[in-house]
């Protein structure tokens, strides 16, 4: 019988450790967590995570020693959570999970967490702190691997979970991950309604493009509609490039908001 490994990535404060021992009992799974080696690391040096990031940037054996540890996780015979930003990369043969979540909320969440190595005063100071470890994060692993972690297409499935339960986050993981198992197809992106934005494209398969880390819809405003009118939670949609004539406006979202019953969390304050 085929063993289970599911990896998890995404946005600091998406909820991935939550997510992860949801998941765990669901398939009978242990827990593989480099966020917990890294966390611990830095609290034995008397660091912030955000300082060992930077430390890292030029002492590249810590990123080594870490990475070791996955790689050797392909060949494991059990079922494994990876709970890692590189899962995907050293253990392809793993159902990759990119777990988005809007930067104010993950702020919200990491401040509400308290963790000893992650300590921040305000939510406007976590969110600074996290732009910049996001940053420092990026830069480290294309120096080192020439892969970019927020390239959305490195995964087989991402889910927004910025308005939605960790429950509700694991059950769809589990859901994709049953799919994807099975060798079906499935919708590789499922976004909260509240982070798409309208840019007057009505028609057409629900579809997104992304700039500048928000969500505008590509086509299927009008599905999308009806689906938000019912209550839904996710939307399930195709990426795609940004098609001719697509333009957000103040105006659209007025109407956008109006005729959805939604209140829009990522709305450009000016026009793009």
């Amino acid at each position: 019988m085929q063993c289970v490994k599911i990896s998890l990535a995404g946005d600091l404060g998406s909820g991935k450790s939550t997510v992860g021992k949801i998941l765990a009992p669901l398939f009978g799974a242990e827990i593989y967590s480099t966020g917990t080696i890294q966390r611990g690391i830095a609290l034995k040096m008397g660091m912030s995570t955000l300082e060992l990031n930077l430390y890292m940037e030029t002492h590249p054996e810590i990123d080594g020693m870490i990475d070791d540890g996955l790689r050797a996780l392909e060949k494991e015979e059990k079922n494994l959570i990876i709970d890692s930003r590189m899962a995907w990369h050293f253990v392809p043969s793993s159902f990759s999970v990119y777990m988005a979540a809007q930067p104010r909320i993950s702020a919200e969440r990491i401040l509400a967490a308290g963790r000893e190595s992650e300590h921040f005063s305000t939510v406007e100071e976590a969110e600074t702190r996290i732009a910049e470890r996001r940053r420092s994060e990026m830069l480290r692993y294309s120096q080192l691997y020439g892969v970019n972690i927020k390239d959305l297409e490195n995964y087989n499935y991402v889910i927004d979970t910025s308005f939605i339960t960790p429950q509700t986050a694991a059950e769809h993981i589990a859901e994709h991950y049953r799919l994807f198992a099975a060798g079906k197809s499935f919708p590789r992106y499922e976004l909260c309604p509240a982070r798409l934005l309208p840019a007057g494209m009505k028609g057409g398969e629900p579809s997104f493009f992304e700039e500048d880390g928000k969500y505008y819809i590509a086509g299927g405003e009008d599905a999308i509609a009806e689906e938000i009118r019912a209550g839904a939670k996710l939307i399930p949609l195709r990426r795609k490039e940004k098609p001719a004539g697509a333009e957000y406006t103040p105006e659209r979202a007025a109407a956008w908001q109006k005729e959805t019953g939604i209140r829009l969390s990522d709305a450009p304050r000016s026009e793009n």
